[in-house]
């Protein structure tokens, strides 16, 4: 019986583990990449002002994401009549809401906006390893557990597979786009 208590590893005492990091000198956060995709939800919209913050904090460069979902965009019929051929406008459209979107980023903060097609939990995990990504900066629709699982959920699928920290960032009500709340002219 003794044998096998000696065989535990000694874990040292809180108080041990607070004093250890209260002499460590402070280090600085460090961050070069944020990466924040955007579906143009109020959440959305709100992650992207937190990131701003964050980067000019830490003098990160922003990629802002925009994944066009083309099996949810494109009717299923319009996808075998289209005989393969995916709808370019979707495309062009992601690009000038991110335009749209890089005119609030104030200029001292590097940031480019980057389109993508597929489904939206890959595409984000993919972007993130592809660019060395040291942070993702998302919204969260706000559904409880038990509806995320029902529904399946971007930003759970994120933070379980993403290969860098997450953070989610809850934000505007759902009705904040439109046309008199939202603060970029879209033309």
């Amino acid at each position: 019986m003794e044998e096998k208590e000696n065989l535990a590893p000694a874990t040292p005492p809180v108080a041990e583990v607070v004093e250890d990091i209260k002499t460590r000198a402070p280090q600085p956060i460090r961050c070069r990449r944020i990466l924040v995709p955007t579906d143009g939800s109020g959440q959305a919209f709100k992650a992207v002002s937190e990131a701003i913050h964050l980067a000019a904090v830490t003098e990160a460069e922003l990629t802002l994401l925009m994944v066009v979902d083309y099996n949810k965009n494109v009717a299923a019929f319009e996808q075998v009549s289209l005989g393969g051929y995916v709808p370019a406008e979707l495309k062009i459209a992601a690009y000038r809401f991110l335009a749209d979107m890089m005119h609030l980023i104030p200029p001292e903060i590097r940031a480019h906006p980057r389109v993508e097609a597929g489904d939206p939990r890959e595409c984000i995990t993919a972007v993130a390893e592809e660019e060395e990504s040291d942070l993702i900066v998302m919204g969260s629709r706000g559904f409880g557990t038990f509806r995320s699982l029902l529904v399946g959920s971007v930003s759970r699928f994120v933070l379980e597979q993403a290969p860098c920290p997450v953070l989610l960032v809850k934000g505007l009500p759902d009705d904040w786009d439109e046309e008199e709340h939202y603060t970029v002219p879209l033309d």
